[in-house]
């Protein structure tokens, strides 16, 4: 036995205070503690040298049976296998009584009791210098509030290979410190000079000199297993951290939690009716086999889908291969036996009150995961769950960022399937994999195309174009006469001059190049001009007024374009707005990809298919509802169209037209381009179509086939032709149409041939329904 650091005590063993305090208790009014008070007293009184001021190690060897039944009193036997307790000499690593539980603890360690116990007051001190000893002294005896103490914690290495954490406890009642003739009385001053150079162990050595006090009695250690504690704030941490790294780490804290050094840790997603591989493809899956996915019914007996896919509960399956046999086997019970695995638990994390995955344990032993030591999931659930959540947002916000990085907005409908190519392209980043976003492609899907379209559009944008330059020719000719007046220049008669051949131009001859020449010669010979007019002459409020009305950014004249500017644009948001209405309800009859783009006017075009949805069984029907949704939609635009038209600057006609188009065909989305286009050669017939048939006339006339206050159907099929002439019936009985519908044939086009269209008379009146059309409808009137 020995001091375990220098410093200014004498220990000496004594039992002079438990004698004290159990002669306290004999006047207990406890009838139980007046019992123990009087065995107590009574070995003593048969051993007095046990009380004695000078009692030895020695005389502790003459008198341990005694010893031994004295410390019964604080170890009870009935606790001695749970409590981690020891009696030691006071400043010593010498025990002189432990706990059962203590000593299995030091059999099943690499370490001896008295390295365990060197290690217990190793930290409580300065560079080597142990400071305990002088707070015991400031605070027990002066009654001073100096802390130097630090919590005290101990890791002990068994010899399975698990290192434990224990919390130590100082038991300090029956020990007593009083000064020896060598002792310095302690003042305040004294104090202030310690404490203001705390580091410094030449001072402490000063006032307190080697052997100055002395501390009798003895102490009691005890330990406090926090493996699990700690064990679980290392969890906390991992979870907070999202490197491959942490995954290890929390298949550690997992093992470590549970004891369980092999146990293995799983993990799938629920994606509407699908388990699917996890995000992470650290984590692998325990009961699907490896890149598997299949339907929530296919996976295990109706109890366990129940309990996990309805209820949201916890499901135990101790012993594997008894629920195999008993539930007549399925994909959760064999893929888990295939790998040698034999219990198993499945923990359901519910984030906004959804199931969002699954977390998969399971070990090689039969009932090693059980009810029991689950009770151990109520201290982790809350911060998985919260990790879980804060996970998912973040996971979210990563597709997010892929799909917008690599294909920016994309139509809700195939969202989905963007998705998973950048969980795809996330799993592959985060694991180290080459990452590439591939290429997303729907396969047979029927297209629908339709527009509204500003009737001779171009022409009413070169009228307005006319009418402003021609007001602003005739105004800059107007200033240049007043001046020519006054100052006979021939260069104002040649700028009058040029300014009559682009009045005439514009009269007979506009042409592409005309805007870009007037431009021109105002920016080169008349603004000039009239610039340095407004430094040189004193009337000049004309010119002033001149340049008032040229707008800020052309530099030319700009009412008419404004007006039509603004048509257009008004006509763009109300047409657009209404179709982005309509088009919500019609997701509702099936998901579909839609995408509408303004030009003069509003074109748009829809792809319905069973490639588009992963949801829904698509039937032709779908496809029929969603024809009749466009040409009812299409009436009611138009005719909401000529209401609106009122208040618009300019009175523009508008035309409709749809494509019938019965082929289907493939749409790949362009990652150069960020949007779809049709995928093949056959395929792109399709869009040469839809560019050429605008514009198309009547065979053998000269006749556009769109006009105003008509719709036109564009199709190539008698199946089609057929199909459309029902839906314009079903549309007259609702007085969406007039009575003249007419069938006529179109000029031969470039890479087309052989179209014909179907002609309606549009009611600019009609009452809109309240809601949409559908195939039943028709079916009723029909």
């Amino acid at each position: 036995m020995r001091k375990l650091l220098p410093g200014p005590f004498v220990p000496k063993l004594s039992f002079r205070l438990l004698k004290e305090k159990f002669e306290v208790l004999s006047e207990s009014k406890n009838p139980v503690e007046q019992f123990q008070a009087k065995q107590v007293l009574d070995l003593f009184k048969k051993n007095p040298k046990l009380i004695s001021r000078t009692s030895t190690l020695s005389e502790y060897k003459e008198y341990e049976d005694v010893v031994q039944q004295l410390m019964s009193y604080l170890f009870p036997a009935a606790l001695t296998n749970n409590e981690i307790k020891a009696a030691v000499y006071p400043l010593s690593n010498f025990t002189f009584f432990t706990s059962n539980r203590l000593n299995k603890i030091i059999e099943n360690s690499v370490c001896s009791l008295d390295d365990i116990f060197k290690e217990v007051f190793k930290d409580d001190h300065i560079e080597g210098f142990d400071l305990i000893p002088y707070a015991v002294i400031l605070n027990s005896y002066y009654q001073f509030n100096v802390d130097l103490e630090r919590l005290k914690t101990l890791k002990i290495k068994f010899k399975t290979g698990i290192t434990k954490n224990y919390r130590i406890t100082y038991n300090a009642d029956f020990l007593e410190i009083y000064p020896n003739e060598n002792a310095i009385e302690i003042t305040e001053e004294i104090i202030d000079e310690l404490l203001a150079d705390a580091n410094n162990k030449e001072v402490w050595k000063k006032y307190f000199p080697e052997n100055s006090w002395t501390i009798e009695g003895f102490g009691i250690i005890n330990m406090i297993d926090t493996s699990l504690d700690e064990t679980i704030d290392e969890f906390k941490t991992h979870l907070i951290q999202t490197t491959n790294e942490s995954y290890k780490s929390l298949v550690d804290d997992f093992r470590n939690i549970f004891g369980i050094p092999d146990l293995q840790v799983g993990s799938y997603t629920l994606d509407k009716n699908q388990l699917k591989p996890p995000y992470d493809l650290s984590f692998r899956m325990l009961s699907i086999e490896e890149g598997e996915s299949i339907n929530c019914e296919d996976y295990a007996c109706n109890y366990v889908y129940n309990r996990l896919f309805v209820d949201h509960k916890l499901v135990i399956l101790s012993n594997v291969a008894r629920y195999h046999k008993s539930s007549g086997g399925n994909t959760l019970s064999k893929t888990l036996l295939k790998q040698g695995l034999k219990s198993a638990v499945l923990i359901p994390i519910i984030i906004e009150e959804k199931l969002a995955f699954i977390i998969e344990l399971a070990t090689y032993k039969t009932n090693q995961l059980n009810a029991i030591n689950m009770v151990k999931l109520e201290a982790l659930m809350p911060f998985i769950l919260s990790y879980s959540a804060r996970s998912m947002t973040e996971y979210k916000n990563e597709i997010s960022a892929v799909i917008q990085q690599e294909c920016t907005s994309i139509h809700p409908s195939v969202q989905w399937r963007f998705e998973e190519e950048a969980i795809l392209y996330i799993q592959k980043r985060n694991f180290g994999e080459p990452t590439n976003f591939k290429e997303v492609v729907f396969k047979d899907v029927v297209p629908l195309y339709g527009q509204i379209d500003i009737v001779g559009s171009s022409n009413a944008r070169n009228e307005a174009i006319q009418k402003d330059f021609k007001e602003q020719l005739v105004q800059a000719k107007r200033l240049l006469k007043i001046r020519f007046k006054t100052k006979k220049l021939p260069f104002y008669e040649h700028l009058i001059f040029q300014i009559d051949k682009f009045l005439f131009e514009l009269e007979v001859n506009f042409h592409a190049n005309t805007e870009q020449e007037i431009s021109l010669f105002f920016s080169t010979q008349i603004f000039p001009l009239f610039e340095h007019l407004l430094v040189s002459d004193t009337n000049v409020s004309d010119i002033k007024s001149f340049n008032a009305n040229l707008n800020e950014d052309l530099k030319s004249y700009y009412d008419a374009r404004k007006n039509y500017d603004n048509t257009v644009n008004l006509i763009n948001k109300q047409l657009s707005a209404f179709m982005d209405k309509q088009q919500l309800k019609a997701q509702e009859m099936f998901p579909h990809y839609f995408e509408k783009f303004k030009t003069d006017g509003v074109e748009h075009n829809m792809y319905i298919g069973q490639s588009i949805t992963r949801d829904k069984t698509f039937h032709l029907t779908d496809l029929y509802n969603l024809r009749l949704w466009q040409l009812q939609v299409a009436c009611e635009m138009e005719a909401m169209y000529y209401k609106a038209q009122e208040g618009f600057p300019l009175k523009l006609e508008v035309a409709s037209l749809i494509l019938a188009y019965d082929v289907p065909l493939n749409i790949r989305y362009r990652m150069d381009e960020k949007q779809f286009d049709v995928d093949g050669a056959y395929n792109v017939r399709y869009e040469m179509i839809k560019k050429r048939i605008d514009k198309a006339h009547i065979k053998n006339t000269n006749e556009r086939l769109t006009l105003p206050h008509k719709l036109s159907v564009v199709y190539s099929s008698n199946a089609i032709e057929k199909e459309y002439l029902n839906y314009f019936e079903f549309l007259q009985s609702k007085n969406y149409i007039g009575e003249n519908i007419e069938i006529v044939e179109i000029e031969e086009l470039q890479g087309a041939s052989g179209f014909k269209a179907i002609r309606v008379d549009l009611n600019q009146h009609l009452k809109k329904a309240d809601s949409l059309y559908t195939v039943e409808d028709l079916e009723t009137i029909l």
